[in-house]
C-alpha cells in the first residue's frame, strides 16, 4: 500500500499526528484513573437536559480529577522536551494553556455520566440474584462502585479522533454489581462495559447458539430470554465456574430449558464443531485486552472456516483501538512522512505482531490519495477487516 504524495494527504497526516500524540496521553491518564479505582468527593450530578450544561459539566468533572496530572505532563512537555519525545513535539504547535485546553476537552469527552438505571432497569438484573459463594479458587460475590467512582466503559470509534479509545464513566449513586474472583482477582464481572459490549452480539443471537465462555451467564441468559434463540450451549473449561453458575444462577433463568453447558476447552470444540452445528456464536473466555490478544488470535483463525454460522468476539474493536491502529499511525507517518515513531510500550507478543502488521499493510496493494482514503483506513469497519484478513495469514 502506498501514499500519493501531495498536499490534501501530507496535511491529513500532520493533523492525525497531533490527535495521535494528544490522545495516547489523554487515554494514558483515564487508563490510570481508572486502575486507581479514582473517585471525587463532593461532586453534584447533572441533572439538566441542556447539552451544553452537560458539557460543562463533564469539563469540571475531567478538571477536578484530571487537572492536577494534565499540568505536571504539560510541564514536563515543555522543560524535558527530549525525553518526553514523542509527545513534546505537540509543544511546537500548542501553547501550555491551548494544549492544557485541548488535552483537557478530550478528556472531558471521554467521559460520561450513567444512570442507574442500566444496572437497576437490565433484564439480568432484575431476574438474577447472586449469594455469596466459593468453589475452591473461585468466588462469586458482589462489588460496589462508590458515587463519582471511575470505570471503563465500551469504547465506540470517533472519527474527530480515531486514537481516543480510553472511555470512562461513573454513577452518581453507590451501585453493587456481581463479580467472580479467582484467586482473590476479579475475573468476570457483569458491569457497564460488558452490558454495552455485548448488545449486538445479543441482537444478533438466533436459532441454535453457541458461546464460549460462561462468565457469570450473562450473555446465556439474555439470549435464552429471546423467542427467535431455540438453545444456547455454553462452552465453559472451568468446572468451578460451572458448579458456581449452576448452584446459584441457572435456577434463576426463566428459560433455563434453553441451556446447554459443555465442560471443554474452547479450542478443542471449536476444532469437533460442524459447520452449521449453530446459527449464532459469541467468544467471550477472555479477562481485558492483554490476556485477550493472544487468546483472540489464536481463536479467529479456527472460526473462518464457518459459512452457516454469524460469529462474533467480545472486544474486538478494543483488539483494534489499542493494538492495531497505533500500528497505522506509524505506517502513514513512514510512508507519508518518512518519518519512524515508536509504539507505545508493550508485551514481546504484542509488538512482534504489531511489527507483523505493518509488514502486512506495506504489502497490501491499493494507493491512499486523499485524506478520506486515510480516514477510511484508519475506521473501525476498515482496520477489522484488515485485522481479520491479517490474522487470517498468519495461520
Amino acid at each position: 500500500m502506498e501514499i500519493l504524495q501531495n498536499k490534501e494527504t501530507e496535511k491529513a497526516i500532520a493533523a492525525l499526528w497531533k490527535k495521535y500524540l494528544a490522545a495516547e496521553i489523554v487515554n494514558d491518564i483515564i487508563m490510570e484513573g481508572i486502575r486507581d479505582r479514582l473517585y471525587l468527593e463532593h461532586m453534584d450530578p447533572f441533572t439538566g437536559k441542556d447539552p451544553a450544561g452537560k458539557n460543562s459539566f463533564l469539563t469540571a468533572v475531567a478538571e477536578t480529577a484530571f487537572g492536577d496530572t494534565l499540568e505536571e505532563i504539560i510541564f514536563s512537555l515543555f522543560n524535558q522536551k527530549k525525553s518526553m519525545l514523542p509527545y513534546s513535539e505537540l509543544t511546537d504547535f500548542y501553547g501550555g494553556k491551548d494544549l492544557y485546553d485541548l488535552l483537557l476537552g478530550y478528556t472531558a469527552g471521554q467521559l460520561r455520566q450513567y444512570d442507574n438505571s442500566i444496572i437497576n432497569e437490565n433484564l439480568y438484573y432484575k431476574k438474577i440474584k447472586f449469594p455469596h459463594d466459593i468453589q475452591n479458587k473461585i468466588e462469586l460475590k458482589t462489588a460496589d462502585t462508590l458515587p463519582f467512582e471511575f470505570f471503563q466503559t465500551y469504547h465506540v470509534y470517533q472519527k474527530k479522533n480515531p486514537f481516543l479509545y480510553a472511555d470512562a464513566g461513573f454513577f452518581t449513586k453507590k451501585t453493587s454489581f456481581p463479580v467472580i474472583l479467582e484467586n482473590n482477582r476479579v475475573w468476570m464481572s457483569v458491569v457497564v462495559s460488558e452490558i454495552e459490549s455485548m448488545k449486538a452480539p445479543i441482537e444478533a443471537a438466533r436459532g441454535k447458539v453457541v458461546t464460549y465462555g460462561l462468565g457469570l451467564g450473562y450473555y446465556a441468559f439474555m439470549a435464552s430470554e429471546k423467542p427467535s434463540v431455540e438453545s444456547v450451549t455454553v462452552v465453559e473449561m472451568n468446572p468451578d465456574v460451572i458448579s458456581l453458575f449452576e448452584k446459584n444462577i441457572l435456577p434463576q433463568f426463566p428459560h433455563k430449558e434453553k441451556i446447554h453447558i459443555c465442560n471443554a476447552d474452547a479450542f478443542e470444540f471449536i476444532d469437533r464443531q460442524k459447520d452449521g452445528d449453530f446459527d449464532a456464536a459469541f467468544s467471550d473466555f477472555w479477562g481485558g485486552y492483554f490476556d485477550g490478544l493472544a487468546l483472540y488470535r489464536r481463536f479467529f483463525p479456527k472460526t473462518v472456516r464457518f459459512k452457516k454460522t454469524k460469529h462474533f468476539y467480545w472486544i474486538e474493536s478494543a483488539f483494534a483501538d489499542y493494538f492495531f491502529r497505533p500500528v497505522i499511525m506509524k505506517f502513514l507517518m513512514k510512508k507519508g512522512k518518512h518519518i519512524s515513531i515508536p509504539m507505545p510500550s508493550l508485551s514481546k507478543e504484542a509488538e512482534m505482531l504489531q511489527n507483523r502488521f505493518e509488514i502486512y499493510l506495506e504489502s497490501k496493494e491499493g494507493i491512499l490519495a486523499s485524506s478520506d482514503d486515510i480516514y477510511r483506513l484508519l475506521s473501525e469497519e476498515t482496520l477489522i477487516s484488515l485485522m481479520r484478513d491479517f490474522l487470517k495469514k498468519l495461520t
